[in-house]
């Protein structure tokens, strides 16, 4: 790998590794039941107590039956744990540690979003934990992904379906790694936490390449100039069968969000960005029809701010071009073409325009990413955390942003009832009878989940699996009840 000015130099004090389990896949709508973490030095030796806990439901949350079946997390379970706010204030205290670097396993495409989504709902700073005093965040990952594509030697790699897996239970499974509870957050945390230091021990050179360039500005410094630089970008956008890899170029800058940078795939033909025009792009690119997908033009969006594996395309020596099956000078001639080509940056900007204003979230905890909190609403949330943490009265909330006004009531309904007004008490019993009735976001009704629960019990279930629907229909019951339908 290439060498850097000074990898120890943002190598982190400490890693914080995390899982956690959830009630279904949309993060704004969805809710974490499960969490677990643990602090390792930077040499991966594990430091301090783990955080293990359990979360309990709001009365207007419902779960997936399919996500509950999956977890093993019952209402039993879940009832038995800490409320949303109590176990994020714990969460958020360890990962703001200085000198932190918060890291999964897949975490930042999902678990993050979770954590940040729950942040947000109960007025705690959705960001601050990645950045502030030194921290940052990572994801093992694209960094396995980028092993296998670059540097395989001294790791098993499953395969499933002639491609290679990279599930996290099967690597765990071919390299004899610990992983005792699949689908776990305590299990998964072990067993990342394992493959790290498999990974580290096979590869240390690229570890080290990896950690020092996890950082936005790092990753623009690869990619720019503009049509200029080649880079090996390692994402699951170029799907198992292709290694996860790809020889890319950037071509654009995106031309509504500053921190993503528009790549063009050097392995594939590149003649219809140079020739097509930016609405035939646009239609194409944005296809949805899964047999389709080989037509779609090479652009890629990398996320600089998602930590994305990039390296200079001299860390693929002859022997990984040929394992890839990449032909280096078809690369080179590709880039320049699109060098030469008048207006490509401009043309390709124009292809990820969105036409139009963006419709607006139809509710409050959908908001998160419509605008950054100002500094008086910020203090206003503190003084909220405040009181919650130190057993103080409620105190007088009035932001000028009305997604706080509203998610700063919730949150006293949630955690303090007694102290609502007439006129709050009425809006959060309607809001939590418009979830059960209606659903919410990507939560089911009451009437749609116990369809679910009547259709899985037609399935082949083990005993568990009835106990678990059991345990669910009367939860369901329950929480008709509470709610007063």
């Amino acid at each position: 790998m290439p060498a850097t000015d000074d990898p120890a130099s943002d190598a982190p004090t400490s890693f914080y590794w995390y899982d956690l389990e959830t009630t279904g896949t949309h993060p704004p709508s969805d809710r974490i039941v499960e969490f677990a973490g643990q602090r390792t030095d930077a040499e991966l030796r594990p430091v301090g107590t783990p955080l293990h806990t359990r979360i309990r439901l709001a009365p207007d949350v419902l779960p997936s039956v399919e996500a509950c079946l999956v977890t093993g997390i019952s209402p039993s379970k879940w009832a038995a744990g800490l409320d949303e706010w109590q176990a994020l204030h714990r969460i958020e205290e360890e990962m703001l540690r200085p000198g932190t670097c918060v890291v999964g396993y897949n975490n930042l495409r999902f678990d993050d979003e979770f954590l940040r989504h729950g942040f947000y709902r109960n007025l705690i700073d959705p960001y601050s934990w990645g950045w502030r005093d030194g921290n940052s965040r990572w994801d093992l990952i694209d960094f396995a992904r980028a092993a296998h594509a670059l540097r395989p030697d001294g790791v098993r790699w499953p395969e499933r379906d002639d491609a290679p897996s990279f599930k996290l239970g099967d690597l765990a499974v071919e390299n004899d790694l610990p992983h005792a509870e699949p689908h776990a957050a305590v299990g998964d945390v072990q067993a990342t936490i394992a493959l790290a230091g498999l990974l580290k021990a096979a590869q240390p050179k690229l570890w080290r390449y990896a950690l020092a360039h996890r950082a936005r500005d790092a990753a623009r410094g690869l990619l720019t100039p503009l049509a200029r630089k080649v880079c090996v970008h390692v994402s699951p956008s170029y799907a198992n069968e292709r290694d996860c890899a790809a020889p890319v170029v950037a071509v654009a800058q995106h031309p509504e969000i500053a921190t993503r940078l528009i790549v063009a795939d050097l392995s594939r033909d590149v003649e219809a960005l140079i020739e097509e025009d930016a609405a035939t792009l646009r239609e194409r690119l944005f296809n949805t029809d899964p047999d389709q997908r080989d037509e779609r033009p090479p652009l890629k969006a990398v996320l600089l701010n998602r930590c994305p594996f990039l390296a200079p395309l001299t860390a693929v020596r002859a022997e990984d071009a040929a394992r890839l099956g990449w032909d280096l000078d078809a690369v080179e001639r590709r880039r320049q073409a699109l060098a030469g080509a008048s207006g490509l940056a401009v043309k390709i900007a124009e292809v990820y325009r969105v036409d139009g204003a963006r419709e607006s979230a139809k509710d409050a905890e959908f908001a998160l990413y419509e605008g950054f909190l100002e500094d008086p609403d910020r203090r206003q949330a503190e003084l909220v955390r405040q009181a919650l943490a130190t057993g103080a009265p409620w105190p007088a909330f009035t932001p000028r942003d009305m997604r706080l006004a509203l998610l700063g009531l919730r949150l006293k309904a949630r955690l303090r009832p007694g102290d609502l007004t007439d006129s709050e008490g009425s809006m959060w019993r309607d809001h939590v009878q418009r979830c059960l009735r209606d659903g919410f976001g990507q939560r089911p009704s009451l009437a749609s989940f116990r369809a679910d629960i009547d259709t899985q019990r037609r399935s082949d279930h083990s005993q568990q699996g009835f106990e678990m629907l059991r345990q669910l229909a009367g939860y369901a019951d329950e929480t008709e009840a509470a709610a007063g339908l």
